[in-house]
């Protein structure tokens, strides 16, 4: 995980700071790192074992879930979880006790972007210093885009509003899209949440029993979607004109879960969106039948889905094989959290500090597993890194994107 004395952007120098504690330990100087960071380990350690076996108190039925699942759902545990000073953590008390926290999510309710939101609402105010509320605010529009630009330029700079919205707006930025109001680059990350693939889900009554037979078809098949810096959008212009396949999208929907009910009514066939976001909205309609998953982005096959085919299996050349490695790229940082710029720097080390021991906290973990979540966090620095490789693709290849994911 990050160093708490890591600067992101990379560029700002780290200003001195004489004591490193342990949240939790304040008063015990990091002096004896060592002991003080194998304690905090061996505690971590311990319950998440606890958690993995089904121990639960009689009032606490969270952790009782199978091995299996908490075990996908559960979070590695590394040396480097972030830390934070006694003077930090006093003064983080101090405000956040006294103030709410916002995520604001770039899609409607009932989304994967709002379920993630929402799971983390309910557990990181307890790894805040102050244990602070935090709420969530559903600003759709533009996949992303709405919120995006709100975050940047109009929310509070003071930490008590986190960014959650589209991954995918880092194309909006790398193609000059209209209505981007936002530099991706200057924005305080936090961290994502998953490694998440983009898959393509179509009705099993569609007209077509696999990928591979929309290549050459005439008839096209419908594939519904938001708008443009969205998975649910690019991606099946993407496909289409790397593969060939005959897919048309139908865009204007406000959020994925309308894209959802659409499906359901019949105005579309399927639609395009992250693993993580079909197996927690989408469940149903894989074990009873009435979608599939037919094809998947990425480089390897999901280890969830090795029946089903990638893109780059149909990619019709190298300039095809860029352009889908292109738009699987900002899926390895997928649901990702962000302060706005201007943030004081010691509030946005305590809101790092507080996304990176949520995603370990026991309790979120098994209510994590509950939901099928499972998570792959990413730190500020692989966000930023992610950022910038996307951010650095050659002029006449983010033109060639631009020219399909544009209406």
């Amino acid at each position: 995980m990050i160093s708490i004395d890591a600067q992101y952007p990379p560029h700002q120098p780290a200003p001195a700071r004489a004591g490193r504690l342990v949240p939790g330990l304040v008063g015990r100087s990091a002096a004896q790192p060592a002991a003080v960071l194998a304690a905090v380990m061996a505690a971590l350690s311990a319950a998440l074992l606890l958690a993995a076996c089904g121990s639960t108190s009689s009032g606490d039925q969270s952790t009782a879930l199978s091995n299996p699942e908490l075990a996908r759902a559960a979070v590695p545990i590394t040396d480097d979880v972030p830390t934070l000073t006694a003077d930090e953590i006093a003064a983080a008390a101090a405000f956040y006790g006294r103030n709410t926290v916002s995520i604001v999510v770039g899609s409607g309710a009932g989304g994967g972007f709002d379920t993630t939101a929402r799971l983390v609402a309910r557990h990181i105010g307890r790894h805040i210093p102050g244990t602070p509320t935090a709420i969530v605010v559903n600003m759709p529009g533009g996949g992303g885009l709405v919120a995006a630009n709100h975050v940047f330029n109009a929310a509070p700079r003071d930490g008590t509003v986190i960014g959650l919205f589209h991954e995918a707006q880092v194309m909006n930025q790398l193609t000059g899209a209209e209505g981007v109001q936002f530099d991706l680059l200057t924005f305080n990350w936090l961290g994502s949440s998953y490694n998440d693939p983009n898959v393509c889900i179509v009705r099993s009554d569609a007209t077509v029993a696999a990928f591979q037979d929309l290549i050459g078809r005439a008839e096209p098949i419908a594939i519904g979607g938001t708008a443009p810096g969205a998975n649910s959008y690019d991606a099946p212009r993407v496909l289409a004109e790397a593969t060939g396949a005959n897919l048309r999208t139908i865009a204007g929907y406000s959020t994925t879960g309308d894209v959802r009910v659409g499906i359901e009514r019949g105005e579309v066939h399927g639609m395009c969106l992250g693993w993580e976001s079909v197996q927690t909205t989408s469940t149903q309609w894989l074990e009873n039948g009435f979608a599939q998953v037919f094809v998947q982005n990425g480089t390897a096959r999901h280890p969830d889905l090795l029946h089903v085919p990638l893109a780059l299996e149909f990619a019709q050349d190298d300039e095809s094989r860029i352009l889908l490695r292109l738009l699987d790229a900002p899926s390895a940082m997928a649901k990702p959290f962000a302060l706005p710029p201007g943030v004081d720097e010691g509030r946005v080390r305590v809101m790092r500090y507080a996304l990176s021991a949520a995603y370990r906290d026991p309790a979120f973990l098994a209510e994590a597993a509950a939901m099928r979540l499972h998570f792959q966090p990413k730190t500020a620095a692989e966000v930023y890194q992610v950022l910038s490789d996307v951010l650095s693709t050659p002029s006449d290849i983010a033109a060639k994107y631009r020219k399909i994911i544009q209406p």
